[in-house]
């Protein structure tokens, strides 16, 4: 981080000093005081399960040079070099500040949104941005009001570009990121059913995640989806530079020639350029357009890009194999949602297995009131792809149970468990050698916990 002033961050967050010494020198942001650096500024935020102001003084001891608070709080603590900033909330705070660092920035800034995919296109943007100079990511999934503002402060003017996440489940959200961000280059790498509880409809998903384009800086460049029906015309309404990926005739960055190769790909990009692709799953591909027009967009040639992913590794949870004693566990329960679970079937689908194929699939959360019918949707999916075995973990997913059976696939192929902790180990045990199993679910379904079952009883 570029060092800050104290007065800079006062007039950023509309602060009132509580205790202050103007000499102070900011030279990083924290939201955690068990990962204090010396000279950070500790933001006491907070949650339903914790209270920042609570760790105000263990803040200090580590070596923060003040804090951001919205609690009045009674001085416990010496306060030499030690400096308070009383705010009426220290989130929208941190974003503020967020906002007025990003400013003073010369840093290109990539903001990447998506009902799916948007962490696999961030990390694959940064694996080529990182070929042409320093480079600065989203860590994990660092995509909401606290995660972008930690990684903004993370990059400083030696960094030629910054790639953030951007992420939500309600209205508004993602302007309010892409006001803090102010991407140069915003992307949508797709559009569907997703955080229905908070957004509504899919027309609603489309307009929260449009509003990634409503504070493209000067000169802004909009990448889209040309496959994507809510992409399209999310981009048509727009009135600047667009950059267009896709297997569409039309798109800027073209896909063609799609090949299966051991675990990968191989495509050809704009008629010339072939491309080895070694990342799994059909719908990869995609985020791999995405990035390569990233990469357009900013003004370099996609010809320099040929052998790069060659060194790529997928972030976890992700299309992740494992051989656990003697089965094969594809572990892609990071999350899920109707368009992500048809991505995972499309992907055990296609692959080669000596063994069964099996699918456990946790509930899809945030659905509203059509997950009864995407879930049911789900199930007749599964009848009509090559599942030798189903298991459904969670109320909601019972339904894809229930619909597989009556499309179909045999009562004896399919199990429902209520939860995670009803797997028993004798269900372990019927698993046979060679199965090949992928495990899918929402991140509050925690499906990764099936794996640590199979390597204690396997």
């Amino acid at each position: 981080m570029e060092v800050l002033s104290l007065d800079e961050v006062v007039n950023a967050v509309c602060g009132h000093r509580v205790y202050f010494d103007k000499n102070i020198k900011v030279k990083g942001i924290s939201t955690d005081s068990r990962n204090i650096r010396k000279g950070d500024l500790f933001f006491a935020l907070k949650g339903e399960r914790f209270d920042g102001h609570q760790f105000v003084t263990q803040a200090m001891n580590a070596g923060a040079v003040g804090a951001v608070i919205s609690t009045e709080m009674k001085p416990d603590y010496g306060y030499k070099n030690f400096s308070t900033i009383r705010v009426k909330d220290a989130v929208t705070s941190l974003g503020d500040l967020a906002k007025y660092y990003r400013q003073k920035l010369k840093t290109k800034i990539i903001g990447i949104t998506g009902s799916n995919g948007k962490t696999t296109t961030k990390e694959m943007t940064h694996h080529l941005l990182s070929r042409f100079g320093p480079a600065v990511k989203s860590q994990k999934s660092f995509n909401n009001f606290i995660g972008v503002p930690v990684t903004i402060f993370e990059i400083e003017n030696r960094h030629q570009y910054g790639v953030l996440e951007m992420g939500t489940n309600a209205p508004g959200e993602i302007r309010r990121l892409s006001e803090i961000g102010a991407p140069d280059v915003a992307v949508i790498v797709n559009v569907s059913k997703t955080h229905l509880e908070g957004l509504g409809s899919i027309e609603g998903v489309a307009l929260a995640k449009g509003e990634i384009v409503k504070n493209l800086g000067k000169g802004g460049v909009f990448v889209y989806n040309a496959d994507d029906p809510w992409c399209s015309k999310i981009a048509s309404g727009f009135g600047g530079d667009t950059v267009s990926f896709g297997f569409s005739p039309h798109a800027s960055v073209r896909c063609t020639d799609i090949k299966k190769k051991d675990r990968g790909y191989i495509f050809v990009i704009n008629g010339s350029l072939e491309i080895c692709f070694p990342i799994p799953g059909y719908h990869n591909i995609h985020n791999c357009l995405a990035s390569f027009a990233v990469c357009h967009a900013l003004g370099y040639s996609i010809y320099d890009l040929k052998d790069v992913f060659s060194s790529f590794l997928l972030p976890q949870m992700r299309i992740e194999q494992q051989r656990i004693g003697n089965i094969t566990v594809i572990n892609d329960a990071y999350n899920a949602n109707p368009a992500s679970v048809r991505a995972a079937l499309e992907y055990l689908n296609e692959i080669d297995a000596t063994g069964r194929k099996v699918f456990i699939c946790g509930d899809m959360l945030e659905l509203g009131n059509e997950s009864f019918l995407l879930h049911s949707e789900i199930g007749e999916t599964v009848a009509h792809y090559n599942i030798d075995l189903l298991w459904t973990v969670g109320e909601r997913a019972s339904e894809i149970a229930k619909a597989a059976k009556l499309s179909g696939m045999p009562e004896n192929q399919v199990v429902s468990f209520k939860d995670v902790s009803d797997i028993t180990v004798s269900k372990i045990h019927e698993l046979r050698e060679n199965d090949m199993v992928l495990i899918k679910g929402s991140r509050g379904m925690h499906m990764e916990n099936i794996i640590e079952k199979f390597r204690k009883f396997s």
